[in-house]
């Protein structure tokens, strides 16, 4: 056989036993690598790493609606609409007697909750983020989400532990072989945006007391800034902690459900638990409900088999916010009593609300307006 007949052979042999040791023993590590870089790289998209993003809207609200588009457009955030249910839409037949009592308002904004927790069992989604129409947040909120998402993670992971507080260094680099959301497995709950929460310490319960720290996050506003509203107390973040570190610890205490994320088996376990249960306002009730208080034990059954505790996740400060917009009083009320009278979003320093014309003009963000700066004064005069 001449020679290069031979070594044609010789090739045709050896190149599918290559191209088969490839694909058996590289090309996995080699895909997963490629793969999970991708992930990274896209997995905080229109939809900031969940399936879908909810917002609950009462359809003759259009102007909150107008500016939620917008501020979504400039965002590169892509919005769903559950329509909000206002109090005559819900029935009496559905509330307990003795609940019918409590204002009007909460009970639509709970059957537009409820709503919006069907829309996940509906559609099975794996996740969704659920947002009210009156919120905002920084522009880097993607950059934001990206680092809340490796502190989830990491209490998720070192919350069995007996540590009581993790550090997050380096969380751009941080990652988990092994997890199928990139926000950790096994939440039932991210409570994102709310007007004030307790640390594990003063918790009645807590999951775990675990806190996960992200020192030096320069979206952080100083401690004199970290405060919901002007009847509020200042929160206790600044006190505990170096300004501008933010924390992810389990939920309580948490008020307002201004932004909060639920998994597919958290939105089953809140339908099965809280249709037909109203009892305050929903806020309240998705508290008592992270915080075990809506434990049961079916048909008698001991400590050991009753319900697990949810998983429910919040960060301090919150990354979403509400915002008050300029032209008079605002028509939300705080935890501390009355009506707050000022003008742009707690907690939120490059507001996306507030440098609207901006964005939409597109200007650098090196023009953008910090309303929380350090040496500046507080939203609450």
């Amino acid at each position: 056989m001449p020679p290069y007949r031979r070594t044609f052979v010789i090739f045709c042999i050896l190149a599918p036993l290559f191209y088969i040791y490839w694909w058996k023993f590289i090309a996995p590590d080699t895909l997963s690598g490629l793969l999970s870089s991708t992930a990274s790289e896209n997995v905080f998209n229109k939809t900031l790493g969940f399936p879908r993003i909810f917002v609950i809207n009462l359809p003759p609200r259009t102007d909150r609606r107008d500016a939620m588009v917008l501020a979504g457009a400039v965002s590169n955030i892509s919005f769903s609409w559950i329509d909000g249910v206002a109090s005559d839409q819900v029935s009496d037949r559905i509330i307990p007697e003795d609940d019918r009592g409590h204002s009007a308002g909460a009970r639509g904004s709970w059957r537009s909750h409820m709503n919006a927790l069907q829309a996940v069992v509906d559609r099975n989604l794996g996740s969704a983020l659920i947002l009210e129409d009156d919120i905002d947040w920084d522009i880097r909120l993607k950059s934001q989400l990206q680092t809340f998402a490796a502190a989830s993670r990491t209490w998720l992971r070192e919350s069995k532990s007996s540590r009581a507080e993790v550090e997050l260094l380096d969380v751009i680099k941080y990652a988990d072989r092994d997890v199928k959301d990139v926000y950790g497995n096994g939440w039932d709950v991210l409570w994102l945006g709310h007007c004030g929460a307790d640390l594990p310490s003063a918790q009645k319960t807590a999951t775990s007391p675990l806190i996960v720290t992200i020192p030096a996050d320069e979206t952080v506003p100083a401690p004199k800034h970290l405060k919901p509203h002007p009847f509020a107390l200042q929160d206790k973040l600044g006190d505990n902690y170096p300004p501008h570190t933010r924390v992810v610890h389990a939920s309580g205490g948490n008020v307002c459900t201004l932004a909060y994320a639920v998994s597919r088996e958290g939105a089953r376990k809140l339908l099965l638990e809280l249709n037909g249960h109203y009892d305050t306002q929903w806020d309240l009730m998705l508290q008592k409900w992270c915080e075990g208080g809506y434990i049961t034990k079916e048909g008698g059954a001991s400590e050991e088999h009753q319900d697990a505790p949810p998983i429910c996740l919040t960060v301090q400060p919150p990354l979403f916010s509400h915002y008050y917009p300029k032209g008079g009083a605002s028509n939300i009320q705080g935890q501390g009593g009355g009506y707050a009278k000022g003008t742009g979003s707690p907690y939120i320093r490059l507001s996306v609300r507030e440098n609207l014309r901006r964005l939409v003009t597109g200007e650098p963000l090196s023009e953008m307006v910090d309303q929380l700066p350090d040496d500046g004064d507080p939203i609450w005069k």
